[in-house]
C-alpha cells in the first residue's frame, strides 16, 4: 500500500515564523511525504522564502496561484490539488507559524492505519492535542484541549454542530475522507470544522491525547487558543450581550453554526438516515421555532456545547 502523505501548507505574510515550521517539517523522522504549498497573495517575503526551499528540497511543490482566497478557500484549493494530482493516501494540514514535533507524522500515520486496519477503508481522520507556546516559543500549558476546556470524545455529529473539537494542523485524513469532503464550501465555519462533520457521519474519528505541534501564539493568529477559565468573565459578558442585544459572541456562533449545519444537509441530504435528516432541517430552522420549539430541539437531539457556560450563552440566546 502506498503509505505516501501530502502536508498541504497555506501561508500568507508569514516570513516572521515560517522557517521554523517548514525546518520542523523536514526534520520529521518520517520522510515519504510532499510538501504542496499555497500562498494566498502575500506581500512580504514570504514568497522568496518558499521558492528558496524548493530549490533545496525536491520533494515541495509551490502552487503558483496567489490570489487571495482566504484560509478555508486555500486549504481546499490545496486538498483538492493533492487529491487530483499526487498519489497520497494520506493528507494533512500545516499552518505557517507552528513548529511540529520531529514524530508527528509517524505516530499520526500508525494510528490512522490501525484504524483501516480495523474498520476497512472508510473516511478516517486523526488527531491530536497541542503544546500552546508563545511567539518565543515559551510553554503557556501543556494541552490545549485542557487550556480551552475541549474533550475530544464528543464527536458524534451532533455535537460537532455544535462546538468543533478538531485542530486542523493535527489532523491526519485518509484519501476516503478528502474525496467525501472536497470542495469544502463556502458555508462552512473552517475546514477543520467540515471535514470533521464528514467524517463523524460517514468514517470514524479517533485522536491521540500526545500533544504533536507547539501551537504558536501571537498577535496575527487567524485562529487562537484561547484559557476558557481566563474567558469565563468575558463569555457570562457575551452571553448577556447575546441576550439583550441579539449581537453577542454567542448569537453570532449560533448562526454561523447553523449556516453550516445547512449546507451539510444540502449537501448530503440523499445519503443520510432519516433521524439525521430531520436532526439538520430541525437544526437548520431552529430560528423560525418559538422559544419552546428551539429548546426542545437542543435537548431533543443533544446539540450541546462543552461547558457549562457555553451551553448556557446557547440555551439563552438560541
Amino acid at each position: 500500500m502506498n503509505d505516501k502523505v501530502s502536508i498541504l501548507l497555506s501561508t500568507y505574510n508569514g516570513e516572521k515564523y515560517l522557517k521554523e515550521q517548514i525546518d520542523s517539517l523536514f526534520y520529521q523522522t518520517y520522510k515519504n511525504f510532499i510538501l504542496i504549498v499555497r500562498d494566498d497573495g502575500s506581500i512580504d517575503e514570504t514568497v522568496c522564502i518558499l521558492e528558496k526551499y524548493k530549490k533545496e528540497h525536491n520533494n515541495i511543490i509551490l502552487l503558483n496561484d496567489n490570489k487571495n482566497k482566504g484560509v478555508i478557500k486555500s486549504f481546499s484549493y490545496l486538498l483538492e490539488y493533492a487529491v487530483n494530482n499526487t498519489n497520497s493516501n494520506y493528507f494533512m494540514f500545516c499552518d505557517q507559524d507552528d513548529v511540529w514535533e520531529k514524530n508527528k507524522i509517524k505516530i499520526t500515520l500508525q494510528k490512522m492505519q490501525e484504524k483501516e486496519k480495523r474498520y476497512g477503508y472508510i473516511p478516517i481522520l486523526i488527531h491530536t492535542d497541542l503544546e500552546v507556546v508563545d511567539q518565543y516559543m515559551n510553554l503557556l500549558h501543556p494541552s490545549f484541549w485542557r487550556y480551552d476546556f475541549i474533550s475530544p470524545k464528543y464527536d458524534s455529529l451532533n455535537r460537532l454542530l455544535m462546538k468543533n473539537t478538531i485542530t486542523g494542523c493535527t489532523m491526519m485524513i485518509n484519501k476516503f475522507l478528502a474525496f467525501k469532503s472536497i470542495p469544502i464550501p463556502d458555508e462552512a465555519i473552517m475546514h477543520d470544522w467540515w471535514i470533521g462533520l464528514v467524517a463523524s457521519y460517514f468514517g470514524k474519528i479517533d485522536y491521540i491525547k500526545e500533544a504533536t505541534i507547539k501551537y504558536r501564539q501571537h498577535d496575527r493568529n487567524s485562529l487562537g487558543a484561547k484559557a476558557y477559565k481566563k474567558e469565563l468573565l468575558k463569555n457570562v459578558k457575551n452571553v448577556l450581550k447575546g441576550i439583550f442585544f441579539k449581537r453577542g459572541k454567542f448569537y453570532k456562533h449560533h448562526k454561523i453554526n447553523i449556516v453550516q449545519a445547512r449546507k451539510f444537509l444540502e449537501r448530503f441530504e440523499s445519503e443520510l438516515d432519516d433521524y439525521t435528516k430531520l436532526m439538520l432541517k430541525d437544526f437548520s430552522e431552529i430560528e423560525e421555532k418559538t422559544y419552546f420549539e428551539k429548546r426542545k430541539i437542543i435537548f431533543k437531539y443533544k446539540l450541546f456545547k462543552q461547558g457549562i457556560i457555553r451551553n448556557l450563552g446557547l440555551l439563552l440566546n438560541i
